[in-house]
């Protein structure tokens, strides 16, 4: 994808935040847009969502049109703009067109020329006026174009802003920590815009691989698997089929909630146990679509599974031999599988934060009416990560937890009964639970002053009152909710209301002996059910909190086992896949 760079430094790249020539993006929509020219199904949907307003140019002139004499082979800013450049409103393939020809593609506002296509002048909350600018006029050309040359609203000179990979004021310094999967790339390579280029007799994600397999007899599929020891193999991928690239240049940062799936890839790499070269010994095979990066969290990451899943049955035999039941993919996003199509739902294995399994789920979009959104013979739910930093990051977890049993599990700390802090909204919202809590104590006569309601963000109160509250609400919310990795990250009794959903590794983790189930229909009598646990019951609790906790947290330096409970899973998966539990 040449046409995407401004010089050979360039990694390129499909954003929207520095203007690009029109055929990058048509580029771009061949690579992400490969099930027709509804953006809607683009493997990529965040680049899908703002294709269609993203204007662009060619070389050229306004007046006479795009430049006959010169390629489109590069998106390298020329010097002069205004008399090297003609504008389009957006690229053919928008309008199902092949040719640069028609009204609809006339850039219809003159003043977006010049500026970020990703600006949109009509909503308030996406916005980049940005101004571009010619390499040249930025610190050392952006190291080459490493990074883009623009100027701020507001700012008088321009300023490098570095791809991904790169960093410092004039973008020369190389990160990485873009390479999370393998910051070293486990020695045997180099980190480069988050892919690891490898020393000669090492390759795959972070270098770990050095033997391929081979049948002995061409296009045979032997069977060499061991029904006593689990082993994985996980698919290495083309850069152009799944990739940690940037969303927008500007954009690099991930939620760290939702990076489970990155811990869980990056100890599996080093975990020379379970994972395995020899596909054909394999138990499992780890799907590495790397959902998050083209769905994020309220997408529909099918699309990009569905072109992984698509390149993987034209590769390999082991998905059509088993119908990819003994697959699985990590779908972090807030509902998961939920809007998923229902051959998704029914093949692969899906490792997910939300647990909804409901017949005649109701939801708008919920086409699977059997058990909405998950199986748990088949699925496995694992937890979300916390914060990466400030007073929520697990970091004085295992401190607390030691104490706590140095003092049989009675803390004298805890003297509110329960609290709840957050956004409320309605109808599908948390099931219509956390509405139902604060109508609940709206309508109080008196309020309990050992209870804290509260709507919306509180700050640094939050972790204070998960240090002091006996019991933590734990809610869902759009999908899955963070609230309970929260309270059993710092030893406050979760209350799961979560009418149909799942929790993490419910089916092997005895969540009786350290938290307590209630059903929405119970919220109008929580507060005097909550209060008739003694404090023996409420130490007895804690006690088996003390015995799980680190089933809730990923970090091993935070002595997480989060990824152990995830291999456990797997693998009870695995027996229920020969024990015909599911088909």
């Amino acid at each position: 994808m040449a046409v995407c760079r401004q010089t050979p430094d360039d990694p390129g790249s499909c954003g929207f935040i520095m203007p690009k020539n029109c055929e990058c993006y048509r580029e771009c929509f061949r690579l992400y847009c490969r099930y027709g020219t509804d953006t809607n199904k683009c493997a990529n949907q965040m680049w899908g969502a703002d294709a269609f307003d993203a204007s662009c140019w060619l070389y050229g002139s306004e007046d006479r049109g795009p430049a006959t004499d010169r390629p489109q082979d590069s998106s390298l800013y020329p010097k002069n703009p205004e008399q090297e450049t003609v504008w389009f409103g957006r690229i053919p393939e928008m309008i199902g067109g092949t040719n640069y020809s028609g009204e609809e593609l006339k850039l219809e506002d003159p003043g977006r020329r010049y500026k970020s296509p990703w600006d949109r002048p009509w909503l308030v909350w996406h916005r980049a006026d940005n101004i571009a600018k010619p390499l040249s006029m930025c610190n050392n050309t952006c190291a080459n174009g490493r990074g883009f040359c623009i100027q701020r609203p507001g700012s008088l000179e321009p300023e490098c802003s570095c791809h991904f990979g790169f960093k410092g004021p004039d973008c020369s310094e190389e990160d990485p920590t873009t390479c999370w999967f393998s910051p070293t790339c486990s020695g045997r390579g180099q980190c480069r815009s988050g892919f690891c280029h490898c020393h000669d007799g090492s390759w795959g994600w972070g270098c770990h691989r050095s033997v391929a397999y081979h049948p002995a007899t061409p296009g045979a599929v032997p069977d060499v698997r061991s029904k006593a020891r689990l082993k994985i193999y996980i698919y290495e991928l083309p850069w152009e089929i799944a990739f940690p690239f940037e969303v927008q240049e500007e954009i690099h940062s991930r939620d760290n909630i939702y990076t489970g799936y990155e811990q869980f890839m990056r100890y599996f790499l080093m975990d020379d146990s379970v994972r395995t070269e020899n596909p054909y010994e394999a138990n499992l095979f780890y799907v590495p679509a790397l959902a998050y990066f083209y769905a994020e969290n309220v997408r529909n990451s099918q699309w990009q599974i569905k072109a992984v899943i698509d390149h993987i049955r034209q590769q390999w035999p082991f998905y059509n031999r088993s119908g990819g039941r003994d697959h699985f993919v990590f779908m972090p996003g807030d509902r998961a599988s939920c809007h998923s199509d229902r051959w998704l739902q029914d093949e692969i294995i899906k490792v997910v934060h939300f647990g909804m399994q409901k017949k005649n789920l109701t939801w708008l979009g919920i086409e699977n009416k059997d058990y909405g959104c998950i199986q748990t013979k088949r699925d496995l739910v694992v937890p979300s990560r916390s914060v990466n930093t400030g007073p929520l990051l697990p970091n004085t977890t295992t401190s607390y937890y030691q104490w706590l049993v140095a003092n049989r599990g009675y803390d004298g700390n805890r003297t509110l009964l329960f609290f709840f802090a957050g956004g409320i909204a309605d109808g599908e919202y948390s099931g219509g639970v956390r509405l139902a809590i604060k109508l609940l104590l709206q309508n109080l006569t008196s309020p309990p002053p050992d209870v804290k309601f509260f709507e919306g963000s509180i700050g640094d109160r939050y972790h204070d009152l998960l240090q002091t509250c006996k019991f933590c609400i734990a809610p869902y919310g759009h999908g899955w909710g963070i609230r309970l990795v929260h309270a059993v990250h710092f030893g406050c009794i979760p209350v799961i209301i979560q009418d149909n959903v799942y929790q993490p590794f419910e089916d092997f983790l005895p969540y009786e002996e350290f938290s307590v189930r209630m059903r929405l229909a119970d919220v109008p009598h929580m507060v005097e059910l909550l209060r008739t646990y003694t404090e023996d019951q409420l130490a007895k609790l804690r006690l088996g909190l003390v015995k799980y906790y680190r089933a809730f947290i990923w970090e091993r330096e935070f002595d997480g086992l989060a990824y152990e409970w995830t291999l456990a899973g797997l693998q009870r998966r695995a027996y229920h896949l020969d024990g015909e539990y599911f088909h």
